[in-house]
């Protein structure tokens, strides 16, 4: 097309590059798309390896076969952005058959040309197979408008349906920076992909093949930031175009490759923007608009993404056509309209708010910053941004770079063989080219007024025709017929094109200016008051709106009513609750990364619903075509209660996915309800709920699938270390079983605590009366369930044996002491009072702990407190009052894992009062009856304690026979009482266990020794025998939890002794007294008990007690000072070598005579 740009000084050539003459091409003998370079042929720079990619081709049907064809890119699922030229013949609400209107489309495929058929017979209707998409909206930029395609050459378009799988582009909104010095060879050093469906052809006739609907790929050097004035002056002075066109634009030329010699290949080139020809090089043609200029990661530096620096308007040539060797395409750089794209962007990231909020609550949201939205930050680094002030438009004043050169037999309005620098407008010489080629002048005087001259080696002038310009738009008209059969389906493709100006729109701000504050209909992010919920534009002014929501702040969004968005991401602690009222339509897919999203309504999902980590959980349904559940968990109902959830499509549960689900009584539980099909892996997590009950076996039904379940659960996690699962599957379902295992099954089989109390936890399963044990060991580990059962230990049973055992000790070693030092002439006609017991007796049961030499020292120091009586009894009788102190240890219930610190001894320690009456028969010979009390208090293993009283009464005598034969006896029998106390725990619940017990206790003892002078002291060899019984009974433990009922063994005990004793002869100052004795134990006792739960079932289990010795001795010292009327004694018996009952008697005297 020819174009009049009137009051021209001057004629230049316009070769139209978007629409030059009609062309012809037929399809079943495919012609050439964008134009190649001299090494490449329209085939070979076909995008086969870009595949779809989001660049794509406009088709505008005007009626009658006739279709408009241009180029967009795709940077977000419903935008296109394109050039405005190739719509602003029509006003915008005149497009979109949606709505009745022009109708239009974009086809992303490689080959573009089966969806445009398609298109045609169903109807103008998107079709996602062929990756073709109608428009519902269309934006053109107003500013075009005077120029058509010259300024401001900027549109969008929005898709009815969001191209969900087709990949966007970032595109940047600052503005290259300078590359400084302008090299001759890579120019600005900016490498740049050209691309499009446009025309094709050949380097030196331009694009004479047409348009074959396939996208094309070039490569370039990007030329120039610079205006037409810029790039037109330097060759034919002030107005090169006619006009004033101020407005920056990114360049791009078309080189020819040099000789040998330097030398360009072609006439027309003469290397109007600096730089050589790549390898790839090429240009554009009709049916390229709206392309992108493409700054590719892959050769520079600046950038790790492919970036749009502009959407192409057209082609500038000089001494050629504009899609031939030596033109030059321009771009519009986005930078300078970047408000009106983000004004114009119908698809809108958003966010809610934190704290919790209702969808439908405008306040709750706010716009985010398009994720493709790219600025040039302060440091030179590219980041997602938008700048941060008004951008310049049609008015820009960046600063411009590249250099325009005139080389060759050319000679401009700057002169011949230079260039000019045009960030400074520094011109310098350049090596001369094409010295082989005519010469020509481009100059505002040389020749005739208005007209260019080209001069050639033989001074032959040829003049370019008056009135025409060398622009051209890059957009295209082309009519598609079905050719007859005979015709072999040919295609014919024809072109025309045509432009119109009006006056320019004056840009509403300055460039600079501050930003206005963030709506939605600016676009700026940081906008709130709305309510994300798609609009369609109606073609009545409605304008269209879409969503991608994005939950990720902390708080639950609520939503309770009809909702549509395009896209729904949830994460971190984000959290969206759609009610039973609610349904949310997701027409692009839904990707969980976190958070919570219960359902008790509807959510729709057009695409698959990717739970990759999260919760997902109600009563509702999910509808898509897969769920798929990588390292998410989902739970039907909601956590605690029971509930179905449906997914109405296909689920995946991936080996990282967790299905959690709720169990109450036998067949009552969550389910899973998949009408599709489901494949299964993961963990299958089970909650019990009110209703569960472990007494018996549950039988669940967990997940249904209508159309078959494959795979099976990589496993569960199992409530417990004895509760268990088993699944079992089914064409279409999976259920389980659980059911309690045994507890000796989770406890150490070495361990005989944990092996007993294990064994009363199953006999007892079912009894109500322990119900409470199994609610929380039921439900614990194996390192739980072991600890508890070590702390159950009833380690006060071996300590009330070693008391009783103990104090038997103690009350024959008090007697015979008493049988030893008895004679009538020290003790008869007195009453001694041994060692203040009364004293004794109260510091003890006020608490206060003392040792045997205390008792002793402190006796002797208050030998003045002693009562004593004389001639109150006969002379062949004696009455004692005495006392003493207790201590020793037993050894500990045998345990696995003992306390720490723990060192296998009950400690123990106490007091006895003892007082009696003896009758002497002769000087040597006697008989007593006497009264013992004792009170012990020991701690046993595990912090337990206990408490021992033990009352007896007894009768006791000797008889000193001829020849120094001594026979000694005692009967005693009285009662033994233990208290114990356990203080246990269940879980966080603690139980302080008692026992309070009487028991009766037999002894007899009988020792035949002869007595033997030798020099001052008395040897009396002898050997002797004792019986013991205590008789006990079964206990209950007082206190609920493991109470234990205890069957206590009685203890019966034979000894036999043998030694010596070695004694002081009567009548001496100072008497002495040792004895010692081995001892044997005949009888064996039981070394464990039985016990159950207090109301249990069962059988008792065994519990050890701590082991008996056989065999040990004991030894017993005595000393008694006489002076006077006034007798002193002190004496201390003990055990030697024996582990199961080591005990110390501490006990002292004094003695008055009267």
């Amino acid at each position: 097309m020819i174009k009049n740009f009137g009051h021209s000084k001057r004629s230049v050539l316009l070769r139209t590059a978007a629409a030059g003459a009609i062309a012809t091409l037929a399809l079943a003998s495919p012609a050439k798309a964008i134009v190649p370079g001299q090494n490449e042929t329209s085939e070979s720079i076909v995008d086969e390896d870009g595949g779809v990619n989001g660049v794509g081709q406009m088709v505008i049907s005007n009626g009658g076969g006739s279709v408009g064809l241009c180029t967009g890119t795709l940077i977000n699922p419903r935008t296109v952005i394109f050039a405005a030229h190739c719509v602003n013949s029509r006003p915008e609400d005149a497009y979109g058959s949606n709505t009745g209107g022009v109708p239009i489309s974009f086809g992303f495929a490689v080959d573009n040309f089966p969806a445009i058929l398609n298109w045609f017979g169903s109807g103008f209707s998107t079709n996602t197979a062929d990756f073709l998409y109608n428009v519902n909206q269309v934006n053109w930029n107003i500013a075009s408008a005077p120029t058509g395609f010259l300024e401001a050459d900027v549109a969008l378009a929005t898709l009815d349906t969001p191209a969900a799988d087709i990949p966007t582009w970032a595109i940047l909104f600052s503005a290259l920076p300078d590359p400084g010095a302008i090299d001759s060879v890579t120019g600005t050093g900016y490498h740049v992909n050209q691309t499009g469906y446009g025309g094709t052809g050949n380097a030196v006739d331009g694009a004479v093949d047409g348009i074959d609907f396939r996208r094309r790929l070039v490569e370039n050097y990007l030329g120039a930031l610079a205006s037409l004035n810029d790039l037109g002056e330097p060759l034919v002075g002030p107005e090169p175009f006619g006009a004033d066109f101020p407005q920056n634009l990114y360049w791009a030329d078309f080189d020819s490759i040099e000789d040998a010699n330097g030398n360009r290949s072609v006439f027309s080139d003469f290397n109007w923007l600096r730089d050589e020809a790549l390898p790839n090089e090429g240009t554009t043609a009709g049916g390229d608009s709206g392309g992108p200029l493409v700054l590719d990661a892959a050769n520079n530096a600046i950038t790790s993404e492919d970036l749009v620096l502009g959407v192409l308007s057209g082609g500038a040539g000089f001494l050629g056509g504009s899609d031939q060797l030596g033109s030059a395409s321009f771009y519009q750089p986005l930078f300078q309209f970047w408000d009106y794209i983000a004004a114009n962007n119908a698809y809108h990231y958003v966010t809610a708010n934190a704290g919790d909020g209702d969808w439908e609550d405008g306040s709750h949201w706010t716009s985010l910053l398009d994720p493709n939205y790219r600025i040039i930050d302060e440091s030179g680094a590219i980041v997602n941004g938008i700048p941060t002030t008004e951008p310049g438009g049609v008015n820009a004043v960046e600063p411009d770079f590249g250099a325009v050169c005139i080389q060759g037999p050319v000679v401009g309005a700057i002169g011949g063989n230079v260039c000019i620098d045009l960030s400074d407008g520094e011109i310098t010489p350049t090596d001369p080219a094409g010295d082989d080629l005519p010469a020509a002048v481009m100059n505002n005087g040389g020749a005739a007024a208005g007209s260019v001259t080209v001069l050639g080696d033989n001074s032959a002038t040829v003049q370019l025709t008056d009135g025409t310009s060398p622009l051209a738009n890059n957009s295209a008209t082309v009519e598609i017929e079905v050719a007859a059969a005979d015709d072999a389906g040919a295609t014919v493709v024809s072109g025309a094109a045509n432009a119109q100006f009006s006056e320019p729109v004056l840009e509403s701000h300055a460039e600079g200016d501050p930003l206005p504050a963030p709506t939605i209909a600016n676009g700026l992010p940081g906008a709130t008051d709305f309510v994300p919920n798609n609009v369609d534009p109606d073609g009545l002014g409605a304008a269209g709106a879409y969503y991608d929501v994005t939950l990720s702040n902390a708080g639950i969004t609520t939503l309770g009513s009809t909702v549509e968005i395009d896209r729904l991401t949830v994460s971190g602690a984000a959290g969206l609750d759609i009610t039973a009222d609610g349904s949310l339509t997701s027409l692009i897919d839904v990707t969980q990364a976190g958070g919570m999203v219960n359902i008790d309504g509807s959510l729709t999902s057009v695409g698959d619903y990717f739970l990759m980590a999260g919760l997902l959980s109600g009563t509702g349904s999910v509808n898509t075509p897969f769920l798929t559940n990588v390292m998410g968990g989902i739970a039907p109902g909601t956590m605690g209660t029971i509930g179905t959830l449906t997914v109405n499509g296909n689920t995946i549960l991936s080996s990282g996915s967790t299905l959690l689900v709720d169990i109450g009584a036998s067949g009552d539980s969550d389910l899973l309800a998949v009408n599709g099909a489901a494949d299964l892996g993961g963990t299958v997590v089970f909650s019990p709920v009110s209703g569960f009950q472990t007494a018996t076996a549950s039988n669940y039904q967990i997940l249904t699938a209508t159309d078959g379940v494959t795979d099976e659960f990589d496993g569960a996690a199992q409530i417990s270390a004895i509760l268990l699962s088993e699944f079992s599957y089914s064409a279409n379902a999976v259920d389980v079983t659980i059911s309690a295992q045994s507890y000796q099954n989770v406890i150490a089989a070495d361990n005989a605590v944990q092996v007993s109390f294990a064994a009363l936890m199953d006999n007892n399963r079912g009894n109500t009366a322990v119900a409470d044990l199994f609610t929380f060991l039921d439900f614990t580990d194996a390192g739980t369930i072991q600890a508890t059962f070590d702390s159950w230990a009833p380690t006060t049973e071996s300590t009330v044996q070693a008391m009783g055992q103990s104090f038997l000790g103690n009350v024959s070693d008090f007697y015979q002491n008493r049988i030893s030092l008895a004679e009538r002439s020290s003790n008869g006609g007195t009453i001694a009072v041994i060692g203040r017991p009364m004293q004794l007796a109260a510091t003890s049961l006020g608490g206060l702990a003392m040792n045997g030499a205390s008792v002793l020292s402190d006796a002797a120091a208050n030998a003045d407190d002693t009562e004593v009586r004389s001639g109150g009894v006969n002379e062949d009788m004696a009455v004692y009052l005495a006392g003493g102190f207790v201590n020793g240890d037993g050894g500990s219930m045998p345990l696995t894992n003992p306390a720490p610190g723990s060192d296998g001894e009950d400690e123990f320690d106490g007091f006895f009062i003892a007082g009696g009456l003896e009758y002497y028969l002769d000087e040597a010979s006697f008989i007593g009856v006497s009264a013992y009390y004792s009170d012990v208090d020991a701690t046993a293993a595990l912090g337990n304690t206990a408490q021992s009283t033990a009352i007896m009464g007894s009768i006791y005598g000797r008889k000193k026979m001829s020849g120094g034969l001594v026979l000694d006896g005692r009967a005693t029998v009285g009662t033994y009482n233990a208290e114990t106390l356990r203080t246990v725990s269940l879980g966080t619940q603690s139980f302080s266990l008692t026992t309070d017990d009487d028991s009766m206790v037999y002894a007899a003892e009988l020792g035949l020794s002869k007595e033997m002078e030798m020099l001052d002291v008395i040897a009396a060899p002898g050997i002797r025998a004792r019986a013991a019984k205590i008789n006990f009974s079964n206990v209950d433990e007082q206190g609920g939890g493991p109470a234990l009922t205890i069957i206590r063994p009685d203890y019966e005990s034979i000894q036999g002794l043998a030694g010596i004793e070695f004694k002081s002869k009567p009548g001496r100052k100072l008497q002495m007294r040792a004895s010692m004795n081995y001892v044997h134990e005949f009888q064996d006792n039981p070394n464990s008990f039985g016990a159950n739960f207090v109301g249990g079932n069962g059988a008792v289990a065994p519990f050890a007690l701590a082991e008996r010795d056989k065999n040990w001795g004991e030894v017993g010292v005595g000393l008694r000072y006489n002076m006077g009327n006034v007798s002193f004694d002190l004496s201390a018996d003990s055990t030697v070598g024996r582990s199961d009952v080591s005990s110390q008697l501490y006990s002292g005297a004094i003695s008055f005579r009267f």
